[in-house]
Protein backbone atom coordinates (compact mmCIF):
# COMPACT_ATOMS: atom_id res chain seq x y z
CA UNK A 1 0.00 0.00 0.00
CA UNK A 2 3.03 2.33 1.01
CA UNK A 3 4.43 1.68 -2.39
CA UNK A 4 1.29 2.34 -4.39
CA UNK A 5 0.67 5.88 -2.20
CA UNK A 6 4.42 6.71 -2.88
CA UNK A 7 4.17 5.75 -6.92
CA UNK A 8 0.63 7.84 -6.96
CA UNK A 9 2.39 10.90 -5.25
CA UNK A 10 5.43 10.41 -7.24
CA UNK A 11 3.11 10.91 -10.86
CA UNK A 12 0.98 13.54 -9.18
CA UNK A 13 4.86 15.65 -8.59
CA UNK A 14 5.76 14.86 -11.75
CA UNK A 15 2.50 15.96 -13.54
CA UNK A 16 2.15 19.12 -11.27
CA UNK A 17 5.84 20.07 -12.28
CA UNK A 18 5.54 19.18 -15.91
CA UNK A 19 2.04 21.42 -15.90
CA UNK A 20 3.67 23.88 -13.92
CA UNK A 21 6.98 23.87 -16.68
CA UNK A 22 4.20 24.13 -20.11
CA UNK A 23 2.34 27.12 -18.20
CA UNK A 24 5.65 28.76 -17.11
CA UNK A 25 6.76 28.42 -21.13
CA UNK A 26 3.27 29.60 -21.93
CA UNK A 27 3.24 32.68 -20.29
CA UNK A 28 7.01 33.54 -21.73
CA UNK A 29 5.88 33.00 -24.73
CA UNK A 30 2.85 35.69 -23.85
CA UNK A 31 5.21 38.32 -22.80
CA UNK A 32 7.49 37.78 -25.55
CA UNK A 33 4.36 38.60 -28.27
CA UNK A 34 3.40 41.34 -25.80
CA UNK A 35 6.61 42.83 -26.29
CA UNK A 36 6.04 42.60 -30.02
CA UNK A 37 2.88 44.32 -29.96
CA UNK A 38 4.38 47.26 -27.75
CA UNK A 39 6.86 47.61 -30.21
CA UNK A 40 4.57 47.56 -33.30
CA UNK A 41 2.55 50.11 -31.12
CA UNK A 42 5.62 52.47 -30.50
CA UNK A 43 6.88 52.23 -33.76
CA UNK A 44 2.92 53.09 -34.99
CA UNK A 45 2.87 56.31 -32.78
CA UNK A 46 6.52 57.55 -34.06
CA UNK A 47 4.80 57.73 -38.05
CA UNK A 48 2.22 59.11 -36.53
CA UNK A 49 3.84 61.76 -35.06
CA UNK A 50 5.99 62.53 -37.37
CA UNK A 51 2.73 62.27 -39.76
CA UNK A 52 0.75 64.95 -37.48
CA UNK A 53 4.12 67.44 -37.53
CA UNK A 54 4.70 66.82 -41.33
CA UNK A 55 0.93 67.82 -41.36
CA UNK A 56 1.15 70.59 -39.10
CA UNK A 57 3.83 72.43 -41.08
CA UNK A 58 2.03 73.63 -43.97
CA UNK A 59 -0.99 74.77 -42.32
CA UNK A 60 0.98 76.89 -39.94
CA UNK A 61 3.01 78.23 -43.11
CA UNK A 62 -0.42 78.91 -44.33
CA UNK A 63 -1.97 80.44 -41.26
CA UNK A 64 1.63 82.26 -40.69
CA UNK A 65 0.97 83.83 -44.19
CA UNK A 66 -2.77 85.07 -43.28
CA UNK A 67 -1.26 86.68 -40.24
CA UNK A 68 1.26 88.67 -42.32
CA UNK A 69 -1.17 90.09 -44.82
CA UNK A 70 -3.67 90.78 -42.27
CA UNK A 71 -0.98 93.00 -40.07
CA UNK A 72 -0.31 94.34 -43.42
CA UNK A 73 -3.23 95.51 -44.70
CA UNK A 74 -4.09 96.85 -40.66
CA UNK A 75 -0.65 98.75 -41.03
CA UNK A 76 -1.17 100.15 -44.69
CA UNK A 77 -4.91 101.20 -43.36
CA UNK A 78 -3.73 102.93 -40.68
CA UNK A 79 -1.07 104.59 -43.12
CA UNK A 80 -3.88 105.56 -44.95
CA UNK A 81 -6.17 106.76 -42.44
CA UNK A 82 -2.80 108.96 -40.90
CA UNK A 83 -2.05 110.59 -43.89
CA UNK A 84 -5.51 111.52 -45.08
CA UNK A 85 -6.17 115.14 -44.21
CA UNK A 86 -10.04 115.12 -41.86
CA UNK A 87 -12.70 116.21 -44.45
CA UNK A 88 -15.92 117.31 -43.45
CA UNK A 89 -18.56 115.09 -45.64
CA UNK A 90 -21.73 117.27 -47.11
CA UNK A 91 -24.54 115.49 -46.09
CA UNK A 92 -26.09 116.04 -49.56
CA UNK A 93 -28.61 113.80 -50.28
CA UNK A 94 -27.90 109.88 -51.12
CA UNK A 95 -27.99 109.04 -55.08
CA UNK A 96 -30.95 106.76 -55.82
CA UNK A 97 -29.39 104.49 -57.94
CA UNK A 98 -33.36 103.81 -59.22
CA UNK A 99 -35.96 106.32 -60.76
CA UNK A 100 -39.29 106.58 -61.81
CA UNK A 101 -39.65 107.23 -65.30
CA UNK A 102 -41.82 110.85 -66.12
CA UNK A 103 -44.82 108.66 -66.90
CA UNK A 104 -46.44 107.54 -64.11
CA UNK A 105 -46.99 103.48 -64.79
CA UNK A 106 -44.17 102.56 -66.31
CA UNK A 107 -41.25 100.44 -63.95
CA UNK A 108 -38.02 101.29 -62.36
CA UNK A 109 -35.37 101.34 -64.59
CA UNK A 110 -31.58 101.78 -63.74
CA UNK A 111 -29.95 105.22 -63.84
Amino acid sequence: MTNFVQLLLVIVVATLTFLVTFAAIQVFHILHEFRLVLKKLNFILENTHTLSDWAAKPITAVNEFFTEVKDLVHHTQDEIIDSTPDRVISESRPHKFFHRSTQPHLPLHSS
